[in-house]
């Protein structure tokens, strides 16, 4: 579940100045991104005094509700790895379920993992801040 409603939270899996925000479990990323099938998403995730580097091509793109891409790394095996994440709408929010297939024998939990923190960090990204107190009446 995440804190807004899809159309945000599909701009924050497409738009790279988003994307460099929350795709990486720890530190930043950068991030090229050309969402629409066949364009080109490049990712290197920055942090804990390394770089790895995630390669992949859009192949589904239909805002705000599903986006899927292949996804190559040291860690995907020798062929693409393929991403889809699809968005529905929530009353609060927007409910998310994200599948990776095409991995390698033993490659799902760390995987997982990664997923999970990096969406954690989108989470809290979306989530509303509170309105800035200004006139000290509160």
């Amino acid at each position: 579940m995440l804190p807004a409603p899809p159309e945000r939270v599909f701009a924050a899996w497409t738009d790279a100045s988003w994307l460099a925000r929350w795709m990486s479990p720890v530190g930043h990323a950068r991030v090229d991104a050309d969402p629409r099938p066949g364009g080109r998403l490049h990712v290197v995730m920055v942090g804990d005094g390394r770089e790895i580097e995630h390669i992949g091509e859009f192949v589904e793109v239909k805002a705000p509700h599903r986006l899927s891409f292949t996804w190559s790394s040291p860690s995907t095996g020798s062929e693409p790895s393929l991403v889809t994440v699809d968005l529905v709408a929530v009353d609060g929010g927007t409910e998310l379920t994200l599948r990776h297939e095409r991995l390698p024998d033993g490659a799902a939990a760390s995987h997982r993992g990664g997923w999970g923190s990096m969406l954690e960090r989108l989470a809290r990204l979306l989530a509303p801040q509170e309105e800035a107190i200004t006139d000290g009446t509160r």
